[in-house]
C-alpha cells in the first residue's frame, strides 16, 4: 500500500469516527494528488471537499450525513483495491 493510499483510508477512518481534518493537513501528506489513482484521487477530493465547508455541516446535519456515507463508499473503494 502506497503512503498516501495509507493515509487517505486513515484520514476517511477519523472523520467517519466523528474527527475532521483539513486542508493544510491534506496538502502535506497528498502535494500531487493529480498523481493518484482514480479512487485515490476521489478520495482526496471528497476529504478536500469535507476541509471546505465546515460552515456548510454547521448549520446543515443532513448534509453532514450525506458526506459520511460518501467517505464510506471512498473508504469501500480504496480498501477494495486492497493495494
Amino acid at each position: 500500500m502506497t503512503a498516501n493510499r495509507n493515509f487517505l483510508i486513515n484520514a476517511l477512518r477519523r472523520v467517519l469516527e466523528g474527527g475532521d481534518i483539513d486542508n493544510a493537513e491534506l496538502d502535506a501528506a497528498v502535494p500531487n494528488p493529480l498523481a493518484l489513482d482514480r479512487d485515490e484521487k476521489n478520495a482526496w477530493e471528497e476529504l478536500s471537499h469535507w476541509a471546505d465547508d465546515s460552515d456548510v455541516r454547521a448549520r446543515d446535519a443532513r448534509y453532514t450525513t450525506h458526506k459520511r456515507d460518501r467517505m464510506r463508499d471512498r473508504l469501500a473503494a480504496l480498501n477494495v483495491g486492497g493495494r
